[in-house]
């Protein structure tokens, strides 16, 4: 990527990184989706809740993924920005080689934990059923599945997001055939799921391998000498991203909690048919922030600070006005758009009274997860970090915790929107910071 090039096409390069990152997050959905949709017809609305009940584990790996994907790729792309390839693909080995092993080891304990987990979530009778013959699974299924994460992350930061858009349109239509072979057809209910969520997994990572044997990679595969200073930094740079994906889980166990105190199994089935949307519009905000984050990283490597803030602006208003389509027609088709999941009237009338509430998330989502990812592209974990604790942490689970127990359902539909609102002007406050000592650092120059 040439930084003269970045600049004089802001947008065009913005789009040219974010459109495939979008594509490969939107079709991740749509297999989320998908496999959603073939549970909920197939086996049913406890089986759907099941699921649901164990995605703070998918959280921990996606967390794990993120943190050491984001930190050792944004590393990479700043060697990239001063030209020094050697070192950048040596980063690469090095990030691939600690997934691998931080995976492995998650997956061991949560196998050795997997009955308590049943207990501390209060899976009983078909529940643990269910939830057994998923998530047993899965623990082998998730870290292919951070290994593909990562290995796309340093295909953009190569140059190449285009590979990652086409890998993910192959993972997202042999799902769909997995699914139908081993849900539909063969009828291995969610067992079926999983496994043809592993093979999915499997053949992507292998695809994504081969990219980087090719000779037109920058970024190979190389011999390195473990550096730990490059692991801490790397974790500190992604430490907002596992921030992020640890308080999803942390905040989807407080919902559950919730949900199955006040409401009980029909609210967890709403709210994970609200919840793909949800994560839907989250997958475009983060498709944006991995567009935006190669290019930040090499901007602020190349010390073009400015350009890098003007890719953070221009990716904030088209979130923006993304968040409003998305809050419109959602608010106006809710309820159609539940029954597509087989589910009952009362489940239907519940997600559609979810929409009404929760559309003012998708106004202010997009402006938390860009500032956040932007902020560990300059460097600045702290600021990335707070950003994500106060909107996945802190004032989540404080309004999760609160607001049910005072409005019931309806509560549980206000805690998101109450959330992202405040953290967006904390977040409006930490970008007012930088520009100050950005402008104070030019004019002592």
């Amino acid at each position: 990527m040439n930084i003269n090039q970045i600049k004089k096409n802001k947008l065009k390069t913005l789009l040219q990184f974010s459109i495939p990152s979008i594509v490969a997050m939107l079709l991740q959905t749509v297999i989320t989706i998908t496999d959603g949709y073939f549970t909920g017809n197939y086996v049913g609305d406890s089986a759907l809740a099941a699921i649901n009940l164990g995605l703070p584990i998918l959280y921990v790996y996606l967390g794990t993924g993120l943190c050491v994907g984001v930190g050792g790729s944004v590393i990479s792309g700043r060697l990239l920005g001063a030209k020094n390839r050697q070192k950048a693909s040596e980063v690469f080995a090095q990030t691939i080689v600690t997934a691998i092993a931080i995976s492995a080891i998650i997956s061991l304990v949560v196998f050795m934990l997997f009955t308590p987990i049943l207990g501390l979530l209060k899976a009983e009778g078909q529940l643990s059923v269910y939830f057994t013959d998923y998530y047993q699974i899965m623990l082998i299924t998730y870290p292919c599945m951070v290994l593909g994460t990562i290995l796309g992350m340093f295909i953009r930061v190569d140059g190449k997001p285009q590979i990652c858009m086409l890998v993910s349109i192959m993972g997202c239509i042999l799902n769909v055939i997995m699914d139908y072979i081993f849900v539909a057809v063969i009828g291995l209910g969610v067992r079926g799921s999983a496994i043809g969520s592993l093979i999915v997994q499997i053949i992507t990572v292998l695809v994504q391998i081969i990219y980087f044997v090719m000779p037109n990679a920058i970024i190979r595969f190389r011999r390195f000498t473990f550096d730990k200073d490059i692991n801490k930094e790397m974790m500190l740079n992604g430490s907002s991203e596992f921030i992020g994906e640890m308080a999803s889980a942390i905040s989807m166990f407080a919902f559950n909690y919730v949900l199955m105190k006040y409401v009980g199994a029909e609210g967890v089935a709403a709210f994970t048919i609200l919840g793909f949307v949800v994560y839907g519009y989250s997958m475009v905000c983060i498709g944006f922030g991995q567009g935006i984050s190669p290019l930040a990283s090499i901007c602020w490597g190349a010390n073009e600070k400015s350009t890098a803030i003007e890719l953070r602006k221009i990716a904030n208003r088209i979130l923006f006005v993304i968040g409003i389509m998305v809050a419109v027609g959602f608010f106006a088709s809710g309820e159609y758009y539940a029954k597509l999941f087989g589910c009952s009237n009362s489940v239907a009338d519940m997600v559609a009274a979810g929409f009404r509430i929760y559309a003012v998330t998708f106004l202010v989502m997009g402006y938390d997860v860009i500032n956040s990812m932007y902020f560990t592209s300059c460097g600045d974990a702290k600021s990335s970090a707070l950003i994500s604790s106060l909107r996945g942490i802190v004032l989540l689970l404080a309004f999760t915790l609160i607001l049910p127990a005072i409005f019931g359902m309806i509560g549980v539909w206000m805690a998101s929107p109450c959330s992202e609102t405040l953290t967006a002007v904390v977040s409006l406050f930490l970008i007012g910071k930088q520009t100050r000592k950005i402008k104070e650092e030019a004019n002592e120059r």
